[in-house]
């Protein structure tokens, strides 16, 4: 790179601003071929003359300060529930909220397009400072989403497996370049987890038993690559059933406890959900074998309001930490970083790995 004039030097600084609303000075130098300090003194004459404003570490536009405090920020989040895992994920925003002093405007959809279509609407119309959502939503609304002027944390859902189904390819194009931030359960990490419990205990006849949620491609897509390398290796033999979404969900877990026990003798059961795991007991129970001396239940969720007598064992996200991230990546994002700067500090994704809670429901197997 040719060496650049001081004058063409600090233009380029400014309309690096104008684009970005923010400049790194270790960013620019690099960029501009010359030494921190030679961009520190750019900047400084700059901020003199009135077209930027100097902060630590780089500068902003002219007149305005990094970001406003956090005790200004207006925050939106949308859910697409509240109750189960969704109250403890609002539980840990709030909690964030009230630590940095921002307000928090929470809002739910019930996993109905119409209503996330109208709530969304409503929503974005508070002159909210950042918005924070689960996605779930109706193609017309992401092509919303992916276009506002606001910065976004997506929190658990994947972006790319939400919109890719139901856009229109421009909108699919809009989605893909849209700079969000994203915290999520690393739920393949957690699939790994429990079955690692169950095969340190011993067992070598494991069963999954996975409902058709959200959260089931994850656990399924784990299981069976455990299922095809881990597993022989350790000598497991791991089977896998998808339990379809029905108005009788218990009647579908009972038929394929069933069939699993005529074609197998498993002696671990890995259940997601959290009820199913509770009727999977009860099923073991009623036909005489006890858990976890004959059977060991480890469920895959932790997410009842109370966990049943006795304590189911299980493998919990930590969705109050994924509420409080979130808020805190987009408070730095706006109060850190500046408005629109992505180009400068890309996306960040963030993985928050489940826990395992061993309890009464899982045992050695002699």
């Amino acid at each position: 790179m040719r060496q650049l004039l001081g004058s063409q030097r600090r233009e380029l600084l400014v309309k690096w601003i104008e684009r970005t609303g923010s400049v790194s000075a270790l960013e620019a130098a690099t960029a501009l071929g010359a030494s921190v300090r030679t961009i520190q003194r750019d900047i400084e004459e700059l901020s003199t003359q009135g077209r930027l404003t100097r902060v630590h570490g780089g500068a902003v536009g002219a007149g305005r300060r990094t970001a406003p405090a956090s005790a200004q920020l207006r925050l939106g989040i949308l859910v697409p529930t509240r109750g189960y895992c969704f109250d403890a994920v609002l539980a840990g925003a709030e909690q964030a909220a009230a630590a940095s002093g921002c307000t928090l405007v929470e809002a739910d959809y019930d996993y109905t397009d119409d209503l996330a279509a109208a709530r969304y609407a409503r929503i974005t119309s508070l002159e909210l400072d950042g918005l924070l959502v689960t996605p779930h939503l109706p193609a017309a609304t992401w092509g919303q989403l992916c276009r506002t002027d606001v910065p976004v944390v997506l929190i658990e859902r994947p972006w790319e497996l939400t919109w890719v189904r139901d856009l229109d390819p421009a909108t699919s194009v809009a989605a893909a370049r849209s700079p969000v931030d994203h915290v999520f359960t690393d739920h393949e990490a957690g699939s790994v987890l429990g079955l690692d419990h169950l095969a340190a205990l011993g067992h070598r006849t494991i069963h999954c038993l996975i409902r058709d949620t959200p959260t089931a491609p994850a656990l399924l897509r784990t299981a069976s690559a455990y299922g095809a390398t881990i597993a022989p290796a350790r000598d497991v033999t791991l089977g896998i059933t998808r339990l379809r979404r029905s108005a009788d969900q218990r009647s579908v877990l009972t038929s394929a406890l069933e069939q699993i026990f005529r074609d197998q003798e498993p002696t671990a059961l890995f259940v997601h959900t959290d009820e199913d795991a509770v009727a999977a007991r009860e099923f073991l129970q009623d036909r005489g074998l006890e858990v976890p001396g004959d059977v060991s239940i480890l469920s895959y969720d932790d997410g009842l309001p109370s966990n049943p007598a006795g304590g189911l064992s299980a493998i919990a996200p930590d969705r109050v930490a994924l509420g409080k991230r979130a808020v805190e990546m987009i408070i730095d994002r706006l109060c850190s970083r500046g408005h629109h700067t992505h180009d400068v500090h890309p996306p960040t994704k963030l993985a928050i790995v489940p826990r395992l809670h061993q309890r009464s429901t899982t045992g050695m197997q002699i």
